[in-house]
């Protein structure tokens, strides 16, 4: 199997001193794939680990199993076997057997790799295997990515056996005496892979004898073009982008300037950064946040898998967790007091100034004619139908904060100040002319709201 090591060089899969976890089912691939590294590993100087993961799903799973761990036990190669009920599991998530294998797998893989600090995983995928996912996720709808599907080597995952085909493999295990077991799932024509694998790929072989590898060319191809605009786009994001408070943004204007292309793995990205997995993000919900990202005004959002919400607010793209719905509060400040709102992360601080003056508007500290205002101010967050008295007539509070292009997620929290049922104040961004000072005014009061930016 020359082409095994020439393959581990080509791709610089394995160094000396690595500790290897290889996934073994007890299938022809893994088990020669576990005899070529066992028969190499002194010379190559890497230390082998083995994880068998019995799915509960066949009787013979039991023996295959018993299997695995004996003949790593001849070799002495450390073993942990994992049982796991993958048919409650993809009942469970709501999803295939087959994709609750796989989850069940790399869980377990995961946790090994932690325990015996491991620092390459070996899978016993061959080229038969690549071709075949090749054509799974065309049929599905893919773009480059999933064209590009199971490459040889893909960060601490390794497939030594991408460049042989399955029938190299079985003439491998008969040449060296090695028992092998034929998983009869495989052969179930319900499984889309299995219907490539025993209908669709020997269909097309008669188009052309070579399809596998006239398909692993394509995989290759693409692999490298989506190797470029990977790079492409984390030059970009490491100059533009940034993660901060459990929220994760990029410039409007910048993202608009790139090629259709960058814009979508940058909109991959942000999901990516928050969520630490691209995985369950569509292509419908990119072709979603690119129309959102796009738009010129306002703010917009989507909500995305796993309680991630996508953003635009006005110049800015970002992605956050889904904030908890913001229950409405309501206070009564007598406003010479301090008073702390615990829904909200504000303080109001009043108190009276004798002396005469004009108006003071510095967004977050008003001063006002302190005769208008009563005893006991009432503060509370926005309600339905709430509006605002201006020189020129009644605006409707939503469209207020459109318009000084609040952001969507402060204009729950946002407190209002109300006397007498009408909204005279809201920090930051309106007084109402009822308070403001005229040369009547006999007493000013100056109030102040003060916000807290490490509470929630």
């Amino acid at each position: 199997m020359k082409q095994v090591w020439r393959t581990i060089e080509q791709y610089e899969m394995l160094q000396s001193g690595d500790n290897v976890l290889l996934g073994v089912s007890g299938g022809p691939d893994s088990m020669a794939l576990l005899h070529l590294l066992y028969s190499r590993q002194e010379r190559l100087g890497i230390h082998l680990f083995v994880v068998h993961v019995h799915h509960g799903l066949r009787p013979e799973a039991e023996e295959e199993a018993s299997y695995v761990q004996e003949q790593c036990a001849i070799w002495g190669i450390p073993f942990r076997l994992f049982r796991i009920d993958v048919a409650a599991w993809a009942q469970e998530k709501g999803m295939s057997l087959e994709q609750a294998g796989h989850e069940a797998r790399f869980a377990c893989f995961r946790e090994m790799a932690e325990a015996w600090q491991i620092d390459k995983l070996a899978l016993g995928h061959h080229k038969d295997d690549r071709a075949e996912s090749s054509l799974l996720h065309l049929i599905r709808g893919c773009g480059l990515d999933g064209l590009a599907a199971m490459p040889p080597k893909d960060g601490w995952i390794i497939r030594p056996l991408a460049q042989v085909s399955k029938g190299e493999l079985l003439h491998y295990c008969e040449a060296h005496h090695l028992h092998y077991f034929t998983d009869s799932s495989n052969l179930e024509p319900e499984c889309l892979r299995n219907q490539i694998r025993l209908e669709l790929l020997p269909q097309l072989r008669e188009y052309n004898p070579r399809i596998v590898d006239a398909l692993l060319r394509l995989q290759e191809c693409c692999s490298a073009d989506t190797d470029y605009l990977e790079q492409s786009t984390e030059q970009i994001w490491r100059q533009y982008g940034s993660c901060a408070g459990g929220c994760v943004q990029f410039p409007a204007t910048v993202w608009q300037a790139q090629h259709t292309a960058i814009q979508r793995r940058l909109l991959q990205q942000l999901y990516r950064q928050l969520t630490g997995s691209g995985e369950n993000l569509t292509f419908r919900q990119i072709e979603q946040m690119e129309h959102i990202a796009r738009g010129i005004e306002g703010s917009q959002q989507l909500s995305l898998f796993g309680g991630a919400v996508f953003y635009r607010r006005y110049d800015v793209l970002g992605v956050e967790w889904q904030q908890q719905r913001q229950e409405s509060y309501q206070y009564f400040w007598q406003w010479q007091q301090p008073l702390r709102l615990e829904e909200a992360p504000y303080e109001f601080i009043g108190m009276v100034a004798e002396e005469r003056g004009a108006s003071r508007d510095e967004h977050w500290t008003v001063s006002v004619d302190a005769a208008q205002l009563g005893e006991t101010l009432e503060i509370r967050n926005r309600k339905a139908g709430d509006c605002l008295q201006l020189s020129c007539g009644h605006k409707s509070l939503k469209k207020f904060m459109i318009d000084k292009k609040i952001p969507a997620e402060e204009r729950n929290r946002l407190p209002l100040v109300l006397c007498r049922g009408k909204i005279i104040w809201i920090p930051g961004y309106f007084l109402a002319d009822c308070v403001k000072i005229t040369a009547e005014t006999q007493k000013r009061a100056v109030l102040r709201c003060v916000k807290q930016h490490t509470r929630r």
